[in-house]
């Protein structure tokens, strides 16, 4: 985990940006969900059982995809 990521400054930034996350499920299936917002996503993740394999979240701002990676996920999940 970034040692620099703050989950609370992310959410302040692009809590109500369009969130993407991809799903690896096995090796064979992956699943991609798109929200209107980074905190309906992160409800999504917090219900799933069983917790995927993989998963990559995307925040879509300022004409880009900005990606998080699963240890930063876990901190965002914690902390809301």
């Amino acid at each position: 985990m970034s040692e620099n990521f703050s989950a609370r400054e992310t959410f302040a930034i692009y809590g109500e940006c369009a969130t993407t996350i991809t799903f690896v499920r096995d090796e064979f299936v992956t699943e991609e969900k798109t929200f209107p917002a980074m905190q309906d996503a992160i409800d999504y993740l917090k219900a799933i059982d069983p917790t995927p394999r993989g998963i990559v979240l995307h925040i879509r701002a300022h004409g880009r995809d900005i990606p998080f990676d699963r240890d930063n996920i876990a901190k965002l999940m914690r902390e809301f």
